[in-house]
């Protein structure tokens, strides 16, 4: 059974601009002007606001694939940058100059191995998660997300390993009006 290790590394990138809620839906929810309009009870899941991306990037892969292992081998480097496809918030939501997490592959002393992740963000208080899986026909495919330091806002990024060490593929952002990551 594998398992997920994760740790974080500082950069030093632009930081994060969080997209401002003040008059998201002001007078459009359940009670048009009143005390509960911007209350997210109108948005599915508590959502104030969303918006979509597109992703592309490159992947250089760090180690071979072992002989005995067939299907997604996501081990080295995905460097991504993300633009805004679609949105429906104030202001679009900010996005990274560029994203990048690392796989490797560490074996143990019983012959047992395990991915663990390294990840680059511009501000230690961000939380994340991240994951790799396959798609079943030998490509992988990203789980990178992104939560503010309120855990308010998050950016779901889904880069696609393609052939040819290409990225391409997908993200989400949602603004809620409480903290996802608790």
């Amino acid at each position: 059974m594998m398992r997920v290790a994760s740790r974080a590394l500082l950069l030093g990138l632009l930081a994060v601009v969080a997209c401002d809620p003040g008059g998201v839906d002001g007078g459009g929810g359940p009670n048009p002007g009143g005390p509960d309009a911007n209350d997210g009870r109108d948005m599915p899941l508590g959502i104030v606001c969303n918006a979509t991306f597109k992703t592309q990037g490159s992947f250089v892969q760090s180690m071979a694939q072992p002989a005995d292992i067939s299907g997604c081998w996501p081990i080295g480097t995905w460097t991504f940058t993300a633009t805004v496809d679609s949105n429906k918030c104030p202001t679009a939501p900010s996005v990274l100059p560029s994203y990048e997490f690392k796989v490797d592959w560490v074996v143990d002393a019983d012959g047992n191995g395990d991915y663990t992740y390294t990840v680059n963000l511009p501000d230690p208080a961000l939380h994340y998660r991240v994951h790799v899986s396959g798609d079943g026909g030998g490509l992988c495919q990203g789980g990178f997300e992104i939560f503010s330091a309120d855990g308010k806002q998050m950016w779901n990024m889904k880069p696609s390993l393609e052939t040819g060490n290409v990225l391409d593929g997908f993200g989400e952002y949602a603004l809620y009006n409480t903290d996802q990551w608790n």
